[in-house]
């Protein structure tokens, strides 16, 4: 059977660094084929080889056979190669109509040539409903939550006729329903004769999604199979040329005293939410996706606006009032936020300057920042984190996700933290840097840390967590001790079908 996509002895480097070497793979039509490894396998880089992104250092890319212009992503798109990356890229002030048609906006007739408005709304909605997505096509695209963001780029690939459909993590902001969603949209394209690869680090997703599998590690193709003749061991296996196996259940209980105490705390979309952390626990966020969590945190941290309640780190007459981010800061507390290349890095940046966004204690003396004690932190942050960089030098945006997502968490280890809130804190990283994090964050508990972690992945919360507070609308409905909880039993509180 001829392939419709074809990838034959890929090798690229950057700066020296090879990041692929000799990879081919073939992407049949009708066919999901899954393509995993851990963060820095290569995965991004073939992938955005095969979109015309990157131009390879050797080696070609054929469509039904014909080869296709190295580095010309537009000639790629005409093909009908679509990516949609897992961090959403759109224009955040136009519409979701208009980033639906970007580059080919309907124009009317005359001198003027305006845009067609009424015309350019419908073909977003065409687009939207063939991606079974109900979003406002007026609504300005910046204004959405990151899942919906993605969906829209999925329909905006579905609108111009992508006959492969390559998708970086589909599934890492979406809520259960809208995962099942995107299963039908990648059912009927499989269907229709398209190529679908999908790239996660969920395989039970992978499995839904496709039916075969190449896996790389250090830039080199150790796997292809059908997914039906390989378990998920023999997949984490070749990701990560080990056994890897989980975190487990916090071995330390929580000390009595209290770290963080948030009252009646309310926002525009979170109302009376009211619970407390005691050192050394983990208190894990569930819910349904826009049950309030992460706008939780963000109101807590002073990044979102409160409209009522306090939050005071400590407890009784020694308890300090935090209404600000500059307060959080100053009282020890930290956030990781879900959105690691919008809200928590400076990508142009380098790791050292990243890791010291915020100032360790000392880190600047009359007026002038301490460069040795900032190079010792970033060191000591690359080291402990085992974060793959080339040097404290090397540009965040170098890294792939799983070490930005150290980068951020870096950030934070340090003696005068007190509290650290996490949103998705492992959301995109691979199985391998997950065990990392979950280690990293039981150690940070272990040393008297308070950790509030919002999770869309129950068994994480699960496996990490001391209490689980189950959200829905805004509102905490339900909590769970580690014992008590299941997933069934979070699944059904959140969903607003069990008292």
């Amino acid at each position: 059977m001829q392939p419709l996509l074809e990838a034959t002895g890929i090798t690229k480097a950057f700066s020296g660094q090879l990041a692929l070497s000799d990879v081919s793979v073939s992407f049949f039509a009708g066919e999901g084929h899954a393509v995993a490894g851990e963060n820095g396998a290569g995965k991004s880089t073939l992938m955005s080889v095969v979109a015309g992104i990157l131009r390879a250092d050797s080696g070609e890319v054929r469509l039904d056979g014909v080869a296709l212009p190295p580095g010309d992503v537009v000639e790629a798109q005409r093909r009908g190669i679509g990516l949609v990356p897992q961090e959403p890229q759109g224009a955040p002030t136009l519409t979701v109509a208009e980033n639906i048609s970007l580059g080919e906006t309907p124009a009317g007739l005359g001198l003027l040539r305006m845009i067609d408005r009424g015309r350019l709304n419908r073909i977003a909605a065409d687009a939207l409903k063939l991606a079974g997505v109900d979003i406002p096509v007026e609504a300005p695209f910046g204004s959405l939550r990151l899942a919906d963001q993605q969906l829209v780029l999925i329909a905006r690939a579905l609108h111009r006729g992508s006959r492969v459909l390559i998708l970086d993590e589909p599934t890492s902001s979406l809520s259960t329903r809208e995962v099942e969603r995107l299963y039908e949209v990648v059912a009927r394209m499989k269907a229709s004769g398209r190529a679908v690869i999908a790239i996660s680090h969920r395989l039970e997703e992978l499995r839904a999604m496709t039916e075969r599998i190449t896996v790389l590690r250090d830039g080199k193709r150790v796997l292809t199979a059908a997914l039906a003749d390989v378990t998920n061991a023999d997949v984490v296996r070749a990701m990560a040329g080990r056994d890897v196996t989980s975190a487990g259940a916090p071995q330390q209980a929580p000390a009595v005293d209290v770290v963080l105490d948030v009252a009646g705390l309310g926002s525009a979309r979170v109302a009376e939410v009211s619970f407390k952390v005691r050192r050394g626990e983990i208190v894990g966020l569930a819910g349904l996706l826009g049950a309030g969590r992460s706008r939780t945190l963000h109101a807590i941290f002073g990044s979102e606006k409160r409209t009522r309640g306090s939050v005071r780190m400590g407890a009784g007459g020694g308890a300090i009032e935090v209404k600000s981010v500059r307060d959080s800061l100053a009282s020890g507390m930290g956030l990781v936020p879900e959105d690691r290349r919008g809200q928590g890095l400076v990508l142009g940046q380098s790791v050292l300057t990243n890791v010291n966004l915020v100032l360790p204690k000392g880190g600047h003396r009359l007026g002038f920042l301490s460069r040795p004690l900032l190079l010792e932190t970033a060191l000591d942050a690359i080291r402990e984190l085992s974060i793959k960089a080339s040097s404290v030098a090397a540009k965040v945006a170098t890294l792939s996700g799983g070490n930005q997502q150290k980068v951020v968490l870096a950030r934070f280890l340090r003696p005068d933290t007190r509290v650290l809130l996490l949103d998705e804190p492992t959301r995109g990283v691979d199985v391998g840097a997950k065990e990392e994090i979950h280690r990293h964050l039981e150690s940070m508990a272990a040393r008297g840390l308070g950790l509030v972690m919002a999770s869309s992945e129950i068994p994480e919360l699960l496996r990490l967590c001391h209490r689980i507070l189950v959200f829905r609308e805004g509102r905490i409905v339900g909590e769970m001790s580690r014992a008590e909880a299941t997933a069934e039993g979070i699944v059904a509180l959140a969903a607003g079908v069990a008292a």
